[in-house]
């Protein structure tokens, strides 16, 4: 059965969301990862993606088969640093250091951060806690729609978050005299005291390790728990850092400490290109339109420019692209629009907010291209991608049409 292409501007969500297989023929795909497919046909059934080849493409006889010539599909989107939950909901600041709080249980699936972030294309998001802890706690991947809630959860415990810089002092106020009358009456003060709190969370945990690996039976901590797993190099770790002296600070707390970090936001990434190289560290690129930080973040003093994207790339420096923290960032599509206008090929750019994401959030087995096997997390464009007039005519989230409004 063959459905024109206007047909499809007329599409229900239940004939979509069926268990039949489902064939688009005659679009570009972007698999990720890849090269364009011109004229392409894409196979899924059963929330999977069955195929993908060229026009040649043998479909089965009792598929539908939905024409989408001069439209452009790609794998859904992946925001590798989602800011999307609502900011009371971010940190827990009854302590500065909070490593087993799990973001995830802020997560509202029914929230207005994922109906916005899937009616331009997203369909997986990275939750992480805010930035207003130093040790903020763990993070998960969640695609931003399920039919059943539960089933939202790609991966929990993706990583652990931690915060450089000014934001995770900023309000707490030193005790000399008078009365305590808040909790924000309490270290760190500066940056000096949340290096400190990061180095001394560290050091406890080297401790607990010593007296586990010795045959001791120290106290269950779950802190030190998870933060014995980054020393073991069972956790990753995500260290939000923005301005020069912090992003050298995050490199220097991972050779003291034996991890490799992954660096968030780096916005004056451009200042220390040399010493990320040679760190191999990965680096999530936030909000790469905007020319300056705005927000809480905006007490880093970090100054963003547009050649640093170009510079990571040069460099070999595997990087992804996000919306992060900064209240200025466009819609994820339009921020990778923004890396090919600063020279980044389209490709790689589509690769930042897909497949790259996915390999380094640790589910590329399931999202991140279109290929077989994989979830069938895709979205059909009016146009190219990156053309900034395009728009998505429909998201779909595991082979089933997600809503795009309320």
């Amino acid at each position: 059965m063959k459905l024109p292409a206007l047909t499809l501007l007329l599409l229900t969500t239940a004939l979509i969301a069926q268990d039949q297989t489902t064939v688009y023929k005659g679009a570009r795909v972007w698999p990720g990862g890849g090269a364009p497919i011109d004229n392409a046909v894409l196979v899924i059934a059963h929330g999977k993606v069955l195929q993908l080849g060229g026009p040649d493409t043998q479909v089965p006889d009792d598929a539908v088969i939905i024409d989408v010539s001069g439209k452009s599909i790609t794998p859904g989107l992946i925001d590798a640093a989602w800011n999307g939950l609502a900011p009371s909901d971010q940190n827990e600041q009854g302590s500065e250091s909070t490593p087993a709080l799990h973001a995830l249980d802020s997560v509202d699936a029914r929230s207005n951060g994922f109906l916005k972030a899937r009616r331009m294309g997203v369909t997986a998001v990275h939750v992480m806690p805010g930035t207003m802890n130093v040790i903020g706690g763990l993070s998960a991947v969640v695609k931003t729609f399920a039919l059943d809630p539960t089933a939202m959860v790609v991966r929990d415990e993706a990583a652990l978050r931690i915060a450089l810089g000014a934001e995770p002092s900023s309000g707490n106020r030193a005790i000399r005299g008078g009365s305590v009358d808040s909790i924000y009456y309490r270290r760190p003060t500066t940056r000096m005291g949340v290096i400190w709190e990061v180095r001394r969370g560290f050091y406890d945990a080297q401790d607990y390790l010593t007296q586990t690996i010795e045959g001791g039976k120290p106290q269950p901590n779950r802190d030190l728990d998870v933060l014995g797993r980054v020393l073991q190099g069972k956790l990753a770790i995500i260290t939000t850092a923005r301005s020069e002296q912090d992003l050298r600070t995050a490199l220097r707390l991972g050779r003291e400490f034996g991890y490799t970090p992954v660096i968030d936001e780096a916005q004056e990434a451009h200042f220390v290109i040399d010493e990320l190289a040679a760190a191999k560290v990965w680096v999530m690129c936030s909000a790469p339109s905007a020319d300056r930080l705005a927000g809480s973040a905006g007490q880093d003093g970090a100054e963003p420019r547009f050649s640093t994207l170009p510079a990571l790339a040069e460099k070999g420096i595997p990087f992804v692209i996000t919306t992060g923290t900064n209240p200025l960032a466009l819609d994820l599509v339009r921020e990778a629009t923004f890396a090919v206008r600063f020279g980044i090929p389209a490709e790689k750019a589509l690769d930042a907010i897909t497949s790259d994401a996915a390999t380094l959030l640790g589910v590329a087995d399931r999202i991140g291209k279109l290929a077989t096997g994989k979830d069938a997390d895709l979205v059909i464009w009016s146009a190219e991608p990156f053309d900034p007039a395009s728009q998505p005519l429909f998201v779909i989230i595991d082979g089933n049409q997600a809503p795009t409004s309320r």
